[in-house]
């Protein structure tokens, strides 16, 4: 499994540890100290997984991880302290898994492998054959959405999240399902995500979230993407 990780990590110390065990991997690896140094590198080099401090020298790391974000990017968030409220905001700008620190490096190395090994061998992220619902195609091959003939940018999970609802359009998925097909196993996650990432899902595909047309909430019960039909 060859990949490249973007590492951004403030303390130098834990930076270099982190990436000894990464690169003993056969990963390659990408430092950053800082996040004006880890957008620098964004915009050079393309990565699969950012892992991301969430606490860095100049910025916020979920700020960070809002800027690296994109299709094919796992993100990271390495939590400081127990402060759910950084959990929370990382939901919405958009992380995808998190750990607590201190980060044992053996312990990050089998949390992506993990996610590798899920994201290869799971339907939701890689079945064949294309879907097309109303205006949208979706083709989990090349991991790509398009509406009415424009690409839409969405992460990794965006992605997943909306090629399972589009797999049964007008099937009501509760958000504990949806969880458990999307998310998995993820100690730090709730319900309450499943609500944040339909809402970028909606934005993103220019549904409007105060009556959408495309992804309906079913009150009491979870979401479903409607019929052209319908």
């Amino acid at each position: 499994m060859s990949l490249f990780i973007l590492l951004v990590v403030g303390d130098e110390e834990e930076r270099l540890g982190l990436r000894r065990a990464l690169s003993e991997e056969g990963w390659k690896v990408l430092p950053a100290g800082t996040g004006r140094h880890a957008r620098q590198i964004s915009e050079e080099r393309e990565f699969d997984v950012a892992v991301v401090d969430t606490r860095l020298p100049d910025e916020r790391g979920f700020q960070v991880i809002s800027a690296v974000e994109g299709p094919g990017v796992t993100t990271v968030a390495l939590l400081r302290d127990e402060d759910t409220m950084d959990r929370i905001v990382g939901i919405e700008l958009g992380a995808d898994h998190y750990m607590r620190y201190p980060v044992n490096a053996r312990e990050l190395v089998a949390r992506i492998k993990q996610i590798f090994r899920k994201r290869d061998s799971s339907p939701d992220g890689h079945s064949a054959g294309q879907i097309y619902v109303g205006d949208l195609e979706i083709d989990p091959d090349r991991v790509r959405v398009v509406k009415n003939g424009e690409e839409v940018s969405l992460s990794p999970r965006e992605f997943r999240l909306l090629h399972t609802l589009a797999q049964s359009p007008g099937r009501v998925f509760g958000r504990g399902s949806l969880l458990r097909q999307v998310w998995g196993e993820d100690e730090y996650i709730e319900e309450r995500t499943v609500n944040v990432y339909i809402q970028r899902l909606r934005t993103k595909l220019g549904d409007d979230s105060q009556n959408p047309r495309l992804i309906e909430t079913v009150r009491g019960f979870g979401y479903r993407l409607v019929k052209p039909e319908e």
